[in-house]
């Protein structure tokens, strides 16, 4: 028995006491509005002042999965339970109106928002509407900036903005942004904040190197001008707190606060307030030298802090009373990230400025965050796939008019996405039972979106007499693995193709696996017949883990046209009779020899690719400019660094030496060839390391080369780990300068060893010069005019080869790692795969070369074609005759958008209204004719609706666009040049919507968002 036990009722006394003195009134005080800058704390021009922010960092998802953390489950893996932090936070906010308080993550607050009754929502109304209780950031998560495509960026922003706007109108709009925990920043994620309206942005990492250089010379708050294109529109001010996002020194926090309590009991003998103002005071001198104003920010508050918020907040209200009755040329007040880029806006000063980006992100001279472009690469490909989906199945419910009915399944899926933007979703810095759940997750609302294609479809489509229309679509999720149960019955189907983009498809390859023995014969929609022809599925392919298929081979066709916003059906016949056109196979010779005798030419448009005669790649002619460059591919390694030091981890890249290994010596290859068609020209490459294996493809309708590889389970049978990456080696010189996009839009320029805003000394000369890649990265030979840009199917992280910096290009493609690298995952990056030796993955890299005045029309458009592919499903055609068929056909668009314009964004908003978003997807001075401004009429964009009104919004669709002249315009030096070449005093006029057919102009690079009404044709 507990020797204790006796104690338990007087116990239980005091807790109630202790509950019931801590009890809250809680009501509604109607007071005033007042949620704009002038509820902000007043502050002195002569003293140092401390903009105190009580915040909590909620990550959603990490170390565990989104659910445990909001209701605090799991807390032996970490202590934290959201939903407490936002009831004790109200509380306190209601006990003491001087309090202010900041939300980030609407993931949770949304979750915990539903579980209110109305009289708790009024309070916490009220708290918004006074200014105590802000929203900064207002994202469904705080996203990473890396791995994350501006598509899926602009939507989880919007998702969340729009359920504050709803719920709390002005007073719900964030006028900040608060990116405290990404590691590294990017230059497009600036200016997408930008044109939402946010006056400001704060971090707070940034690469020790740039952190002390900032500090010396008092620049760690700047304006960052986020687009070489849009001018003024594209910059925001930006702060950088340089001693991190947590308290400084002083933490309360009941769950790992280390500071004493504020004892201001002059009788008690633990009377210790002098102690306190002492060490705030010297504190707050000492970073009053960092900064170029009398204002800093102190925060106070770090991860999933505030679980009882009552220790904090009774705290910080003895230490502001105590700090400000000193009168040491210190004063404290709370405050908030919007309050504090006010005042300094009010300082009048003119401020420096930032031109390129924050990658990479070092937080110390051997941890360079480089490693998770890559991390969970499988994870990354998922993600970009839910996007794809996603955009379809908006899209769909739009042009199929089901006005509402399927809001559920598509929040479902909005929701998901926006959680996998999370800087420790898609990032891959989760742990693995996370990972787990963050697929299973996105899985089921990938169901739900199907469901709404499947829907939309009996709408759109008429009924044929070969299908009912009330047929049920399936879908095959696994082609990535060359497995489409549906395809592999032997049985004839109708195959249906969706084009979410605003531009036709021509051409289009579909790969389908069928079951062996059986042949069949295409027709499209109007009864002709399509060329078709078999290929191998390569035997690494048949053997990738959890690939559950009877299908030893692919049927290759073309789709002629898929129209904008179209649907195509093409049909599949079983015919027993029909002669298989199969590809023709051609054995490699000479494996050792790589001599110049090569002996495989393969013509595509216009390139002609040459192939040693073991079946790897010799060197690539450009026909139309006579031009020619040597080239290989091939797959090294690094062994990532363990023992003693920093280790390569989940977000550390670090190679234990600096150099890569050859993933394999030999190489078997099978060139197949269909001599009749040319539909597949392929080299089948396996590699004798058998963990790796690559089929090279080359079309004769496109320009490009296409790299499909499977990778996997990397060997760590000598106990190191390690990271693959594919290499391009040609003879091009590109003067040690690469390119790199920007989240999927901007190009950015890259220099090895090289920082454009301090001078780098090099620590880590492969992993300081890795960049993320998140759809392109390219090398240019100014001397012969040449660019090869290699294309990627998901984030990645990339840059030139050690071994060769001019004229080659490494991507890594693949991590498997046994050590942590003790930046709190507290795990290995050691992927257990669907059958517990190791993940293996299979990606893609399409390689374009070309003129450098012509690369961009190549690499922009192909760009959105890899992002937004044609969604693909069949029914079952119930006679193997062929019968009578109605034309199975959608086309969502009167006419394609012109060539440099996407169609972005188009969803149902709110009951009968609709969001459209465009953009002018070039930078200028990239073409000479597809960088030019754009006219296009909004009225008959659509088919099936017609447009009658138009009202344009901020990027974030919360605002009118005439909110942002009221963001508050820091004065800033930008060079004259700088200010004629770009369209500032066009974006900053009121945009034109001129005419009665709703005419636009869009200038590169330009997004807009309009909330339209339409009428149904």
């Amino acid at each position: 028995m507990n020797r204790y036990l006796f104690l338990w009722p007087i116990l239980v006394v005091i807790q109630l006491f202790i509950q019931q003195s801590r009890t809250v009134v809680i009501k509604v005080e109607n007071l005033p509005e007042q949620c704009d800058y002038t509820q902000c704390p007043k502050w002195s021009k002569d003293d140092i002042n401390v903009h105190l922010v009580a915040h909590t960092h909620d990550d959603v998802g990490w170390l565990k999965t989104v659910e445990q953390y909001y209701y605090g489950l799991k807390n032996d893996i970490q202590r934290a339970g959201v939903q407490y932090i936002l009831d004790t936070m109200i509380e306190e906010l209601i006990r003491n109106k001087d309090r202010r308080f900041i939300y980030v993550e609407i993931a949770f607050f949304w979750k915990w928002w539903q579980e209110q009754n109305e009289e708790q929502r009024m309070i916490v109304k009220e708290l918004v509407r006074t200014g105590q209780l802000e929203f900064i950031n207002g994202g469904w998560s705080m996203p990473d900036e890396a791995a994350t495509h501006y598509n899926s960026l602009i939507d989880q922003s919007t998702w969340g903005l729009r359920q504050l706007n709803d719920t709390f109108g002005r007073c719900g709009h964030p006028k900040v942004t608060w990116q405290i925990d990404p590691f590294g920043h990017s230059k497009e994620m600036a200016n997408l904040y930008a044109q939402m309206g946010y006056d400001a942005l704060f971090f707070a990492r940034q690469d020790y190197q740039d952190r002390e250089n900032r500090m010396s010379n008092r620049t760690l708050e700047h304006v960052w001008q986020g687009s070489d294109d849009l001018g003024e529109i594209g910059d925001i001010f930006t702060g950088m707190m340089f001693s991190g996002y947590g308290p400084i020194e002083f933490n309360w926090d009941i769950t790992n606060g280390p500071e004493d309590a504020v004892v201001d009991n002059p009788e008690s003998e633990e009377y210790n307030v002098p102690d306190k103002i002492r060490r705030f005071v010297e504190k707050a001198k000492y970073f009053g030298q960092f900064y170029a104003t009398n204002h800093f920010m102190f925060p106070m508050g770090t991860d999933f802090q505030y679980t009882d918020a009552h220790t904090w907040f009774k705290n910080l209200d003895k230490l502001i009373n105590a700090v400000n009755k000193a009168g040491k040329g210190v004063r404290a007040f709370y405050s908030t990230p919007s309050c504090y880029a006010h005042a300094l806006y009010e300082q009048n000063r003119t401020w420096t400025t930032k031109t390129d980006d924050f990658f990479p992100y070092a937080s110390d001279e051997h941890a360079y965050w480089t490693g998770y472009f890559t991390s969970r690469p499988a994870i990354k490909r998922m993600e970009r796939i839910g996007n794809n989906l996603l955009q379809a199945c908006k899209q769909l419910d739009v042009l199929a008019d089901n006005n509402g009915r399927f809001e559920m399944n598509l929040t479902k899926m909005r929701e998901a996405m926006g959680v996998m933007q999370h800087h420790d979703a898609v990032t891959g810095t989760e742990k693995q039972h996370v990972a787990f759940n963050y697929a299973k997750m996105l899985d089921s609302a990938m169901l739900q979106c199907r469901h709404i294609i499947n829907e939309s479809y009996k709408k759109l489509l008429p009924k044929s007499s070969s299908s009912s229309s009330s047929s049920e679509h399936e879908f095959c999720p696994y082609l990535n693995i060359s497995s489409c149960p549906t395809t592999e019955m032997g049985e004839s189907r109708i195959i249906y193709l969706y084009n979410p983009l605003g531009h036709r498809l021509i051409n289009h390859t579909v790969r389908l696996p069928i079951k062996n023995g059986y042949y069949y014969r295409i027709q499209d929609q109007n009864n002709q017949s399509v060329p078709s022809v078999l290929v191998p599925i390569p035997e690494f392919v048949q053997k990738i883990p959890g690939r559950k298929s009877v299908a030893t081979k692919e049927l290759v066709f073309r789709v002629p046209v898929i129209e904008p916003l179209g649907i195509t059906t093409m049909y599949m016949y079983v015919d027993k009779n029909e002669q298989p056109n199969s590809a023709i196979e051609i054995k490699g010779e000479n494996p050792d020899d790589n001599d110049d005798k090569s002996k495989w030419l393969v013509l595509t448009k216009n390139l002609i690719v040459e192939f040693y005669s073991n079946g790897t790649l010799s060197r690539i002619f450009i026909d139309k400019l006579h031009q020619s460059i040597s080239i290989s591919n091939e797959f090294r390694l690094y062994h990532g660094a363990g023992g003693t030091g920093r280790h390569s981890g989940a977000y550390i890249f670090r190679p234990n030496e600096q150099k890569t290994f050859p993933v394999t010596n030999k190489i078997n290859a099978t060139f197949f060839i269909d001599r009749k068609y040319h539909i597949v020209q392929e080299v089948h490459q396996q590699f004798d390391s058998s963990f790796v294996g690559q089929i090279i493809r080359m079309d004769k309708y496109n320009d490009n080369v296409e790299f499909d590889f499977v990778v996997g389970p990397i060997p760590v049978n000598d106990q190191i780990g390690k990271e693959i990456v594919a290499r391009y080696k040609t003879d091009l010189e590109n003067d040690e300068t690469f390119y790199t996009d920007a989240n999927g839009r901007q190009m950015l320029r890259r220099r090895w060893n090289y920082r454009p805003s301090w001078k780098y000394n090099v620590q880590e000369p492969i992993s300081g010069n890795y960049y993320p890649v998140n759809s392109r990265i390219a090398i240019r030979d100014e001397k012969q005019s040449l660019q090869m840009t290699i294309m990627t199917d998901r984030s990645q992280g990339g840059s030139l080869s050690p071994e060769q910096i001019n004229g080659s290009i490494d991507i890594m493609i693949h991590r498997r790692l046994l050590h942590d690298d003790y930046f709190g995952v507290g795990e290995a990056l050691n992927e257990p795969g669907v059958d517990g030796h190791g993940l293996v993955i299979r990606g893609k890299h399409l390689l374009l070369l070309n003129s450098i005045k012509q690369s961009a029309s190549e690499h922009r458009p192909l760009a959105q074609q890899m992002f937004m592919e044609p969604i693909i499903s069949f029914t079952s055609i119930e006679s193997n005759k062929q019968a009578e068929k109605q034309s199975n056909q959608y086309i969502g668009l009167n006419n394609d958008l012109p060539s440099n314009v996407h169609l972005l964004t188009l969803e149902q908003w709110h009951s009968k209204r609709y969001l459209l978003r465009l953009e002018h997807f070039y930078q200028s001075n990239e073409d000479t004719e597809l960088s030019k401004p754009v006219k296009l009429s909004l009225r008959h964009l659509f088919k099936s609706f017609e447009i009658i009104a138009v009202e344009e919004l901020t990027l974030g669709a919360n605002q009118p666009i005439s909110s942002l002249k009221n963001r508050l315009h820091y004065r800033y030096n930008r060079p004259l040049e700088q200010r004629q070449q770009q369209q500032s005093s066009l974006l900053l006029d009121d945009p034109k919507i001129e005419g009665e057919n709703f005419d636009i102009h869009l200038s590169p690079m330009q997004i807009r968002t309009f909330l339209i009404d339409i009428k149904r044709n």
